[in-house]
């Protein structure tokens, strides 16, 4: 089994993959660069990055491995061990790991893995970008087209001013009259415009009308707050009247109701805290990547506390036709999605929308009880 096609053939359709054991693979776009020795100018692409600290897998390579080979999940998660323990110990060793179509892998002395990418055109629909450009061809391209700027110029130069004059003094003397008739200015006649007159009585009308609107309409508004709010007003004018009978009759009840609220705090904690637990345990089996950094981010809940927007992503795209028919085939399953707007250059499918992680750990274990060979990861936004 080749496992560095089914890899590559993985991030064909996803942003990311994780390869347990060893680590992820992920497509990133980069801008547009200069290299001033070469006097070349590469544009902005996409590429890919590898990180060897994120080596826990939630299983959805071994899944895809195992629907391509027809085998078992475990089988495939121990084709992948053996795999990946070989290309460890060749890293160990001193040797170069070669990913066909990904990139090269090497390791120095200080176990430090290096990786450079090798992208072969034509593999990621998604990677196009434009042609490599260099300086000299720019300038010389920028010159053609100043020479050719000259030569029209110079086609369509304009007669000099003698021969104008020239010209001029050739017409009859009828001619020269009747262009100076026609250049005569004509005067024009202002009349004075006329104001329409308001008087005193109109004025004084207007008045009246604003300040009587001003004392009707807050009276009306409060009587039929009033007749639509009786039941509640009769409520907290008897709730106030008891609570002050009670004081006056020294029956407080305040000891009662603080310790209630501290039961009730009690109680709050410990529930927050197994919600906690369970969240963490759900999201240690996904990915959970941060949209503004484009990083990883571990399963704690401490530090997902911060980001109010969480996004179960199912599908990454290049098209957006992609993305809406592959959310039309989760929409016919009985799944909730939608395509979320264009973020560093893919169009996701998100199948869940929620305010915090826990809900979203929640709905995570929903889907996969829908679908069970449906590969999601999550999406933070603050």
């Amino acid at each position: 089994m080749k496992l560095d096609s089914y890899i590559k053939e993985f991030l064909i359709q996803n942003d990311n993959v994780i390869v347990k054991g060893f680590g992820a693979f992920e497509k990133v776009l980069e801008s547009a660069v200069i290299d001033e020795k070469s006097g070349e100018i590469h544009p902005p692409h996409m590429t890919i990055k590898f990180d060897n600290s994120l080596k826990i897998d939630s299983g959805t390579l071994s899944k895809f491995i195992a629907k391509k080979e027809k085998i078992s999940e475990e089988d495939a998660v121990k084709k992948i061990v053996d795999i990946v323990k070989l290309w460890n110990d060749d890293l160990k060793a001193g040797k170069l790991v070669t990913l066909e179509g990904i990139g090269i892998i090497s390791e120095d002395k200080t176990g430090k893995r290096k990786f450079e990418a090798k992208i072969q055109t034509g593999v990621f629909p998604d990677m196009y970008g434009l042609p490599l450009l260099s300086i000299d061809e720019t300038n010389k391209a920028q010159q053609r087209i100043q020479q050719d700027v000259k030569k029209k110029v110079q086609e369509n130069k304009k007669p000099d001013v003698k021969e104008k004059v020239k010209e001029e003094t050739k017409k009859t003397p009828t001619q020269t009259k009747s262009t100076l008739q026609q250049k005569k200015p004509i005067k024009k006649v202002n009349k004075p415009i006329r104001k329409p007159q308001s008087t005193n009585e109109d004025d004084k009308t207007t008045k009246k009308i604003i300040l009587s609107a001003l004392i009707v309409i807050p009276i009306i508004i409060l009587i039929v707050f009033g007749a639509l709010n009786f039941d509640y007003v009769k409520g907290t004018f008897n709730n106030s009247s008891e609570y002050v009978s009670n004081l006056l009759s020294g029956n407080s009840e305040e000891t009662q109701i603080n310790s209630d609220l501290d039961s009730n705090q009690v109680s709050d904690t410990n529930e927050l805290d197994s919600a906690q637990n369970q969240t963490e345990v759900v999201l240690e089996n996904y990915t959970i990547i941060n949209a503004e950094t484009n990083e990883s981010v571990p399963a704690k809940t401490e530090d997902l506390i911060e980001f109010s927007n969480v996004e179960v992503i199912a599908g990454s795209f290049k098209s957006k036709r992609n993305a809406k028919k592959f959310s039309n085939q989760l929409s016919n399953k009985g799944f909730t999605c939608k395509v979320l707007a264009r973020t560093k250059g893919l169009y996701r499918v998100s199948v869940g929308s929620f305010n915090d992680v826990n809900q979203a750990a929640v709905e995570i274990v929903n889907i996969q009880e829908l679908d069970p060979n449906l590969n999601v990861w999550i999406l933070l936004n603050k």
